[in-house]
């Protein structure tokens, strides 16, 4: 029986923190079955800390353009970092302290930034040991606030991202680890030519069509409609899937649109959790440059375009892509189309992919990162 138990910590600011996290605990169970792991919100509920960093980047992000990068760049100052401590500090060490003494973790591992600074004061009062590591999320231009705290072990997906934490965060080396892009192992499996025929069935697409998948994370993909609409005014040939995940509004105006265009041939999906399967079956796909997504579609070898992405903070993760060449960035929707038919009508573009895919290294092996932790 295992003598470790984890505490995991993390915000509802996106889903790349909690998947992450759900990853990373199935690939410790399936190493140790009888490991203890509970997965938390780092702030207490309905408190000024879920407001501000869970609310607060929802609509940043989503909703007010020109928000986020304003909040963005006012992060890189210490200063912010401090006074949002001092505000939040009342509530959330108490919350923390409680759970810390009520389950009696052996180690905590943090998902998100904003919580580091509160579990590092909370444990100096602890009277046993506890690991904390912190994974920091963002794989390749990570925001300055992950690594103000310098004594922490951290655990980074690329090596721009410890350069960053090195040597313009001034965190020690030897407190900087990179490690595989935790990812759900169903996104790493092939499937057979049959398989994806039958897949194509089973989600009710033509056998022998080509499809575009535009997905966007939790929140949908923003200007998805728009993009539907180009391929209604071009009569488009290819099949449409959009996976709307909890945008309601998106998916009641889209099947409307699809009532209204017969022709077109559009499927709707809400919050789905076969996305891998939706992934295998497209023949290319329309994201935002959030790390979850972006690394889940290209571990599938399916090009990518990149119509938005967050303000410097998923900029590394669209340049990733159009390094390589399995990526575009387009942001307007008639031309994301004209690219769309580009791809899908070119008759070399299996083989190019294919070659292209074949120089990507991407390491997604969450048992890598299980059997760290679990031996510390």
């Amino acid at each position: 029986m295992s003598n470790k138990k984890f505490l995991f910590f993390y915000l509802n600011t996106g889903a790349g923190h909690i998947s992450a996290a759900k990853v990373l605990a199935a690939a410790m169970k399936e190493q140790e079955p009888d490991v203890e792991i509970k997965m938390l919100n780092g702030f207490c509920s309905h408190k000024l800390g879920h407001f501000i960093f869970e609310k607060g980047y929802n609509y940043s992000t989503n909703y007010f353009k020109g928000a986020f990068p304003i909040v963005y760049d006012l992060g890189r100052y210490e200063w912010l970092q401090s006074g949002l401590k001092h505000i939040l500090g009342p509530e959330t060490r108490p919350y923390l302290r409680r759970i810390i003494r009520k389950e009696h973790p052996t180690d905590i591992v943090c998902f998100h930034f904003a919580v580091t600074p509160f579990l590092k004061d909370v444990l100096k009062n602890i009277p046993w040991k506890v690991n904390l590591t912190v994974i920091v999320t963002d794989p390749f231009t990570v925001p300055y606030p992950w690594f103000y705290e310098k004594d922490v072990n951290y655990m980074v997906y690329s090596d721009e991202a410890k350069a960053i934490a090195v040597n313009e965060c001034h965190v020690p080396e030897k407190n900087v680890q990179v490690i595989p892009f935790l990812m759900n192992s169903k996104f790493r499996a092939s499937i057979t030519e049959e398989e994806k025929t039958a897949l194509r069935i089973k989600h009710g697409f033509a056998p022998d069509k080509k499809i575009v998948l535009l997905v966007g994370g939790g929140e949908g993909l923003p200007g998805a409609t728009e993009i539907v609409n180009n391929c209604i005014l071009h009569k488009a040939k290819f099949a449409v899937a959009v996976i709307c995940g909890r945008d309601k509004v998106k998916k009641k105006n889209l099947s409307l649109l699809r009532l209204a265009n017969p022709h077109i041939d559009l499927h709707i999906f809400g919050f789905v959790d076969f996305m891998d399967e939706l992934v295998k079956i497209c023949d290319c796909a329309v994201i935002k440059a959030g790390p979850a997504t972006l690394m889940e579609v290209l571990a599938c070898r399916k090009p990518v375009i990149i119509c938005k992405y967050i303000h410097n903070q998923e900029l590394g993760n669209m340049h990733f892509a159009v390094r390589h060449r399995v990526g575009y960035f387009i942001r307007k929707p008639r031309a994301i189309y004209r690219k769309i038919n580009e791809l899908l009508n070119d008759s070399t573009f299996d083989e190019k992919m294919k070659h292209r895919f074949d120089s990507v290294v991407l390491d997604t092996d969450a048992s890598k990162v299980a059997r760290l932790l679990l031996s510390k």
